[in-house]
């Protein structure tokens, strides 16, 4: 009731006080830490405590106000707003095709070092489509981690080939060390979502900095995977 009577008393001024942003390392790093200055600048009066880590956090335990995911999410009680999607890439570095060669089909790559990245899921099958639809192929390889920092530096130094949502390698992939393979079998497109507990009362700063970053990250989003 204090804080709703804050809302009230300062509803015709710039928002104000703070709040606590949860992202994904990579995609927080990449995507949402450029657009915080922008975000401070429009307004002042905020106090942004960023999180970043790969694990999925309790937005209610760990005080989160809003979340920036990507890919798939539980959270039955909370609201989610998708603003974006990005689509699967594998790539390798050509250093390592060098040494052991470009796989033609998703089928060869059980003859290849493939770097898993541990999310929600235990599995270590990729997703593949083919002409008779959706399959999964399974993969190993001698590095696996909760982490996309950690599998995206293997790739990059050679030890391996990953599988990642394409916003999470950036310029990345317009430099010519970097290889993307079976193309024409990846059909999946991870979601971009924001999301936030769900409560019949949402402070004013909360709606105003979800509105912000439904606007900025597609935009951001659009331009980085467009090449611009």
């Amino acid at each position: 009731m204090d804080e709703a009577d804050s809302e009230l008393a300062s509803s015709v001024h710039r928002v104000s006080g703070s709040i606590r942003i949860a992202a994904a390392s990579t995609f927080g790093r990449l995507h949402v830490l450029p657009l915080i200055p922008e975000l401070l600048l429009l307004n002042p009066g905020l106090r942004i405590d960023l999180v970043l880590a790969d694990g999925v956090r309790d937005m209610v335990e760990d005080r989160i106000d809003l979340a920036i995911r990507v890919g798939p999410h539980d959270e039955p009680d909370a609201v989610i707003r998708r603003v974006a999607g990005t689509p699967l890439v594998c790539v390798g570095s050509r250093r390592y095709f060098e040494r052991h060669g470009i796989p033609k089909t998703p089928a060869e790559l059980v003859n290849h070092n493939c770097l898993c990245y541990r999310g929600l899921s235990e599995s270590t099958s990729w997703p593949f489509v083919g002409p008779e639809g959706r399959f999964t192929v399974p993969v190993r390889g001698n590095l696996t981690s909760n982490s996309v920092e950690t599998i995206r530096a293997g790739v990059l130094t050679g030890v391996g080939i990953g599988l990642f949502a394409r916003v999470s390698l950036s310029d990345e992939l317009r430099h010519p060390d970097v290889i993307t393979i079976l193309d024409e079998f990846i059909g999946d497109v991870r979601d971009i979502s924001l999301i936030w507990p769900r409560r019949r009362f949402v402070p004013a700063r909360v709606r105003q900095v979800t509105d912000f970053f439904a606007a900025a990250l597609p935009r951001r989003i659009e331009s980085r995977q467009s090449g611009e």
